[in-house]
């Protein structure tokens, strides 16, 4: 049973002011420095709460050369995030000078980041838990976010997706995935900002390898069943063409950093640390 956003996975063009952003101004943790285990050239970033928790983690995967998104037909749009009731003045007067967008609306604060990755803090009547505070920012835990808690998906079918999330993933009632209707004819191009997948979360390995058997069985296309060693993963596509994985929430960040030291060094799981020094001397290379 799917239990909720697992992550949310993006792309940047820069790993260095990306982090600046999630952790120095939206006061997220670094708490997995890796790097894509597909192309281990590329590096991929964790942010989340202070114990990296399944629920609050935004993943980016950096590419220098990327161009401008182009949002046509099929994408992921705003991602929405949970802050404390009453904390919406403080946070529009802290983002106000690091992003390239900025409303106040009904529903919301929006913003786009330097990659125009869309978020909205919106409020609730919850704060943070005293252990899963971060402790790097001088945001005070009464105002700092709290969880993912949902997204937008623009379709051109969205009757389809509306069944398929309804009736085969059976997605949890959370009042913030929506799926907005698109009429374009021009084809959605991957860029900077764009959303790659996102990530539902379901307690274990054995949970996960059961919805890999029930998407062999509905006839969709797998792209890929894996264990990441931090979590075990299953990627398809919906029948838009967008890219769901389903991740377990176990084993976690911490089996190779301590929770006090996670995102503090390059982690690389079991299977590429014979890899290491290779992998060490592409990312300063491409650090020039």
């Amino acid at each position: 049973m799917i239990t909720g956003i697992h992550h949310v996975s993006a792309f940047t063009k820069s790993a260095a002011l990306n982090r600046h952003f999630y952790t120095e101004v939206l006061g997220l943790r670094l708490v997995k420095n890796t790097v894509n285990q597909n192309n281990t050239r590329m590096r991929h970033l964790f942010y989340g709460d202070y114990q990296g928790n399944p629920g609050t983690l935004l993943t980016f995967f950096e590419i220098k050369r990327l161009g401008g998104a182009r949002r046509e037909q099929d994408y992921y749009g705003t991602t929405y995030l949970a802050v404390p009731r009453g904390s919406l003045d403080y946070w529009e007067a802290r983002v106000a000078a690091d992003v390239t967008v900025m409303r106040r609306t009904e529903r919301g604060l929006y913003l786009d980041d330097a990659d125009t990755f869309a978020i909205m803090l919106v409020e609730v009547d919850e704060r943070i838990a005293t252990e899963n505070a971060t402790r790097h920012t001088d945001i005070p835990a009464d105002k700092q976010i709290i969880r993912v808690l949902g997204l937008d998906w623009h379709v051109r079918d969205t009757a389809r997706l509306t069944d398929f999330a309804t009736e085969f993933l059976a997605l949890p009632e959370d009042g913030f995935t929506s799926f907005v209707a698109t009429d374009s004819d021009k084809q959605t191009r991957m860029g900077r900002g764009s959303i790659d997948h996102v990530a539902y979360r379901v307690a274990s390995k054995e949970a996960v390898a059961m919805w890999h058997q029930k998407v062999l069985d509905a006839g969709l296309k797998v792209e890929e069943f894996v264990d990441r060693a931090y979590f075990t993963s299953l990627y398809f596509r919906e029948p838009n063409g967008l890219m769901i994985e389903i991740a377990s929430d176990t084993p976690g960040f911490a089996i190779d950093e301590t929770v006090d030291t996670l995102g503090e060094t390059l982690a690389l799981p079991p299977f590429l640390e014979a890899k290491r020094e290779q992998i060490e001397s592409n990312l300063k290379e491409n650090d020039k």
